[in-house]
This record gives C-alpha cells, sequence and structure tokens, in this order.
C-alpha cells in the first residue's frame, strides 16, 4: 500500500472519549495515528455505560480534535439484561454493515481492535477476510485464570480472553502489546511468524505538567492514583505508610480512586483504623479525570507499590507517564517491565514487591535525601517524552501499521 493517508477504523468496547485508562489509551493512540495524516474513527458498538456519565460527549457521532468517534447501537448502554443484549446485537450487526460500507466507499485500508474476546475478535476477522483488509490487535492487559474449579464470571472472562487469543486472534495481523510478557505470550499462543509492537502506553503530558515542587517540611503527601486493590498494592502501600509515617510524622498519604462497582474504600478506611493512620491518609474515591493532574500536583512523592504476580508482570502502568508529566519522583516495586525501562535512584526508586520494609525503605529514602528528587524528576521526565507523549511516538507507531498494511 502506498496511500499516505489511510482510513483506519479502530473498534473499542467502552467509553469513548473519556472513561479511565483504556479511554485514554485509545483517545491519544488515535490522536498519535491522525498526526501522521490518517483518516482515523473510533467505532463503538455499545452505549456507554458506567463510570461518570458527565465526563462524556453523549451523541451518536462526534469528534475529538482531529478524531472522530461514532456509536453504532445505543447512546447510553441499557442497564436492565435484555436491555444489554440488544445493545450488543444491535451494535454488532451494524458493525459489520458500517465496516462494509466503509470498504466499498474507498474509506476502509486498516481495522484495530482494542483488546480481543471470542464474539469480538470473531466479527472482526469474518470482516477482515471477506474485505480482505488487514487487521491489528492492541493486547493492553493479561487475564489471569481464576484458581479452583468454580464457575465465576472471572473464570468466563478468562477463557474469553483465551480462546480469543488463541483461536480466533491468528488471523491478525499484527499486535499492539502493553509489555514484553504480552507480546511472548501472544508469539506462543498464536504459534506463527506476525508482526508485535511493544507500547507501554500513549498520553498527553500537558494534562499533567507542572513546574517542581520542593518538599515542604511542614507536611510532606505521597499520592496514588488508580484502581486501589490489592492488584495495585494499596495494602502494601498503607502497610508501608504506617511504618513510615512513625518515623516521619509529618507524612500523609492521598489515595485518588476507586472501583465503579462496589467500593472498597470502606475496608480500606478500616484498615487504616487498624494501622492507626486514619488521622493520616485521605481517600478521595472516584473522581473526574479532569481533577486528577491538581490532586497529583499537591504531592511531593508518588507511589506504585504492585505485589508480585502474573498481572503485575504481563501490564504496564499507565499511571506511571501520567507521575512523571507531574514532575515528582517515584516509589515503584520491580514488576514486570519495571527493571527493564528504569534504573534504581536515576529515574525512580526501585523496591521490592511484597516487601514492605524495603518500599519504606524507599520513601526514607526520598525524605532523607531532598536533592535526589529533582535528578529522578527530570530523567523520568525524559523517557517519558520519548516513550509515551503521543506526539513523539506517532511517527513509531505509524511506521509500525506501514509495515503490516505492506506485509
Amino acid at each position: 500500500m502506498d496511500k499516505t493517508n489511510k482510513y483506519i477504523k479502530i473498534v473499542y468496547y467502552g467509553n469513548f472519549p473519556y472513561g479511565g485508562a483504556s479511554a485514554n489509551l485509545v483517545r491519544y493512540f488515535s490522536l498519535a495515528l491522525s498526526l501522521q495524516g490518517n483518516n482515523v474513527e473510533v467505532v463503538l458498538p455499545t452505549g456507554v455505560s458506567g463510570g461518570n456519565k458527565a465526563e462524556q460527549i453523549l451523541v451518536r457521532k462526534g469528534s475529538i480534535e482531529q478524531v472522530r468517534f461514532r456509536r453504532l447501537s445505543y447512546i447510553l448502554h441499557p442497564r436492565n439484561p435484555l436491555g444489554k443484549l440488544a445493545d450488543y446485537l444491535i451494535g454488532s450487526v451494524n458493525q459489520i454493515i458500517y465496516l462494509f460500507q466503509q470498504s466499498l466507499s474507498g474509506k476502509l485500508d486498516l481495522i484495530i481492535q482494542y483488546n480481543t474476546t471470542v464474539i469480538s475478535t470473531l466479527i472482526l476477522v469474518i470482516v477482515k477476510i471477506i474485505l480482505r483488509k488487514k487487521l491489528i490487535i492492541i493486547l493492553p492487559e493479561f487475564y489471569e485464570k481464576p484458581q479452583g474449579k468454580k464457575i465465576s464470571f472471572a473464570l468466563i472472562k478468562w477463557y474469553d480472553f483465551y480462546w480469543g487469543l488463541s483461536c480466533i486472534s491468528k488471523k491478525a495481523d499484527g499486535f499492539i502489546t502493553a509489555s514484553h510478557y504480552l507480546k511472548a505470550y501472544a508469539l506462543t499462543h498464536i504459534k506463527r511468524n506476525v508482526r508485535v509492537m511493544v507500547l507501554p502506553n500513549v498520553m498527553d503530558p500537558s494534562v499533567f505538567e507542572c513546574e517542581s515542587k520542593p518538599f515542604i517540611n511542614a507536611q510532606i503527601t505521597i499520592g496514588y492514583t488508580g484502581t486501589p486493590t490489592r492488584k495495585d498494592g494499596v495494602g502494601d502501600l498503607l502497610l508501608s505508610f504506617s511504618k513510615l509515617h512513625r518515623e516521619f510524622p509529618m507524612t500523609h498519604l492521598l489515595v485518588i480512586g476507586d472501583v465503579f462497582k462496589g467500593s472498597v474504600i470502606p475496608q480500606l478506611k478500616e484498615e487504616a483504623i487498624k494501622l492507626g493512620i486514619s488521622d493520616n491518609v485521605t481517600f478521595t474515591g472516584i473522581v473526574q479525570f479532569s481533577d486528577i493532574p491538581k490532586l497529583l500536583r499537591s504531592c511531593q512523592i508518588l507511589a506504585l507499590t504492585r505485589p508480585s504476580g502474573v498481572f503485575a508482570e504481563a501490564g504496564f502502568p499507565t499511571k506511571l507517564g501520567e507521575y512523571f508529566a507531574c514532575m515528582r519522583p517515584v516509589v515503584i516495586t520491580k514488576v514486570g517491565d519495571i527493571p527493564k525501562y528504569f534504573k534504581d535512584q536515576v529515574h525512580v526508586i526501585l523496591v521490592n514487591p511484597d516487601d514492605i520494609e524495603d518500599i519504606t525503605r524507599g520513601f526514607i529514602k526520598l525524605l532523607t535525601d531532598i536533592s535526589l528528587a529533582d535528578y529522578l524528576c527530570g530523567n523520568a521526565y525524559s523517557w517519558m517524552i520519548e516513550n509515551l507523549a503521543y506526539k513523539q511516538v506517532s511517527k513509531k507507531i505509524n511506521e509500525f501499521i506501514e509495515v503490516v498494511l505492506q506485509r
């Protein structure tokens, strides 16, 4: 293919243009492709569900900067089971019809799917084969198989991911993975020569950028943002902070975020009470994305203490780029690709996962060596700009797509 301006459809089953880490990734990935002269449209088979609907652009067709988006079924995903099913069925049928229409009018060169499931990927593989178009799949995370034989939603979700990847996704022409673990996993299960690009994340640093903020003796706030569950190591963070606070009473912990269904904040507050730190920890709960930058900027240290496990090995924390853009020193556990990208006391403070004493030592290192913070922030910011900022990585993404299209 020698056409400069390519027509690219990104199929995404999620809230768009806003709605959490995945929506942010799809938005900036789309903008990166658009910067390279491509005609990009995000195709949304289902309506907006959960999250903060006040942040959404609730229209059937719209645009965010240079990227268009189109909803193919309901604008809002119904709450009742029959309505949910109807949303999926209508969206699936309309997706096929729309992609065929776009192809016939010469406005379809490449399909990109965010994540993989059996049904959604099967639909696109059939469309790809009939229309003779290329298909790239983005693999942003790994679903760990639950222990035991009991049927559960988590087990069904794992099989959906596993069969979608190992059976249906074999027909894809390329993959973009969040980590080297996912790349190796995909190649093992696909068992054929296919192009794979490792892309940890894409983001817009200008949303979070601010000047370096020196430590204030009166209070030093350690911040975290995300889904505060065991997978993100918030339990270890609380334990570590309880030890740290005894030695450095001017410290405060700020936990930003919650899960959308069934809040975990009450449990975390109970844990803080047991540890004797309830007066020194603030839980914000769910906040609008637009509020997160100013909350992070109110901190002097940022933390991500993920425990060891497949989830940590396979993923790359999307929040890390946001931390770096805020120009704050980061204490982070050595899991997954983190040790591949970063050096201890050069980019970040690396600590051992599941090791409360070592995590605490990481915070103490920053509190007792104040000059280290600016050095870390400068190096981490430079790495983020080169590897995560969508404007800088847009050329690399486009080059990968060109290679896939020419095969």
